[in-house]
Order: structure tokens, then C-alpha cells, then sequence
């Protein structure tokens, strides 16, 4: 897919709010890690995602539990 290809597919995803569903890039730059890591995670299943035909997305909620799940608290000395 060329660059031009991937602009025009990017632009004719809608942004998102927080009800909304997120594509897999939008979920990385939401957790701003690699898109790589992203499909790593999914592959995985250590991150909740939806299958819609061939699409996945990412609910910004599950992102967000997700996060919560991987909280390290500090340690009090």
C-alpha cells in the first residue's frame, strides 16, 4: 500500500470520542506505543477487540481497563 493509499484510508476514518470504536493505528497512538505492538497485543489476547468482517477495532473503554489492569502502585519506604 503506498503512502497516498494510507492517507486516503486514514482520512476516511472518522475520529473517534469515547463511545466510539478505534482501528488499530488509533488505538496505538492512544496508548502511544507502535502499531506493531499493537497487533502484537491483539494477537496475543491480551487486549479485549472486536472483529467486525475482516476489521478489527478497539473499544476506548476496554483500552481503558486494560490500562487500569497493568497499574503498578509506588512502593512507600
Amino acid at each position: 500500500m503506498t503512502n497516498l493509499e494510507q492517507a486516503r484510508r486514514r482520512s476516511a476514518t472518522p475520529k473517534s470520542s469515547s463511545g466510539d470504536l478505534l482501528t488499530v493505528e488509533q488505538a496505538a497512538d492512544y496508548l502511544n506505543i507502535t502499531d506493531h505492538f499493537a497487533r502484537r497485543l491483539i494477537r496475543e489476547r491480551r487486549i479485549p477487540f472486536l472483529k467486525v468482517g475482516r476489521l478489527v477495532r478497539l473499544r476506548r473503554s476496554d483500552i481503558d481497563d486494560y490500562l487500569v489492569g497493568r497499574f503498578v502502585p509506588a512502593v512507600r519506604r
